[in-house]
């Protein structure tokens, strides 16, 4: 299987610089796996690399769409994948640095999006909601049995997958191992809540004096504020500070609130769905023997 490492974890402790020393260290390439860093316009918020920060290294996944396009981890997962084909033919080492969990999984697992070419359903527009819950008892009764009868949306979905692939989405779902398909070495960075905090305020307080508020203003005047980028931490926090109805205080209070709180989730997410190698970022021994694991992992 093709190697892949991934620099994963906590918010803000450092990942993008440790995945440079190591492309570095280890004929590496990155790719990025921030969901906000593909748009062009959002770079203060994203934590988005500079050119003059990436050391000479090949980042991808950056600056790829304008923010009138739109990009989701179905998006991700072939793009990274591909990415990581090219980068391993070139007898370089693929390196994912960030990433919700979510897109990591997609990335490195057996995971097939069962609703890629849905049906028409239009037919079923003078159904009931008691209706169509009937009709997807009687193609794929666990996929009834999960969704409620109102949920005419989730109840439609699975009716179209149905439709589309003459499989229920329950056989399709039995159909993945849940198995890796690289050998993937995940690395999953944190440090001490303490200091953690102390770096996410800080790191807030440095984003609003490099220009946040004019990113977020020039964004929500291209996209609106419904768009899936403008519902990232950093972003959406100023919708009420721009419509007057909290102060800009406020709002940065609620953006360091926030990434606080993801932070914490990501720790638990992480620890309970992925094989991780954790690293603590403060600790220069634990870094080092990391950097060293890494080597031993690739020379197998």
């Amino acid at each position: 299987m093709k190697k892949v490492l991934v620099i994963a974890g906590v918010t803000g402790v450092g990942k993008s610089n440790l995945g440079i020393e190591l492309a570095k260290r280890y004929n590496g390439e990155i790719i990025s796996g921030d969901s906000v860093a593909v748009y062009k316009e959002l770079t203060i918020g994203s934590a988005k690399m500079r050119d003059h920060e990436m050391e000479g290294i090949v980042h991808h996944g950056i600056d790829l769409l304008a923010l009138n396009q739109t990009f989701n981890v179905r998006d991700f997962q072939s793009y990274a994948r591909g990415k990581i084909d090219e980068i391993t033919e070139k007898g370089k080492l693929p390196i994912v640095v960030g990433g919700s969990g979510l897109y990591i999984r997609a990335l490195l697992y057996d995971y097939v999006f069962v609703d890629e070419q849905p049906a028409d359903m239009s037919w079923a527009e003078s159904l009931s909601n008691e209706e169509i819950h009937e009709l997807l008892r009687k193609k794929d009764s666990q996929q009834a049995e999960i969704i409620h009868t109102n949920n005419r949306k989730r109840l439609l979905r699975a009716l179209s997958i149905f439709h589309s692939t003459q499989q229920s989405k329950t056989e399709l779902l039995s159909q993945q191992k849940h198995q890796m398909i690289f050998d993937a070495k995940i690395v999953a960075c944190t440090m001490p809540r303490e200091l953690l905090y102390q770096r996410l305020n800080q790191r807030v307080e440095n984003m609003i004096e490099n220009g946040l508020l004019d990113e977020v203003r020039a964004a929500a005047n291209i996209a609106g504020w419904d768009h899936p980028a403008m519902l990232a931490i950093g972003y959406k926090e100023f919708r009420n500070y721009f419509d007057g109805s909290i102060t800009l205080e406020d709002a940065i209070s609620l953006v360091q609130r926030n990434t606080r709180r993801f932070a914490k989730r990501q720790i638990t997410w992480f620890k309970h769905q992925l094989p991780c190698r954790w690293l603590d970022m403060s600790d220069l021994h634990d870094v080092n023997q990391t950097i060293s694991e890494v080597k031993e992992w690739m020379s197998r």
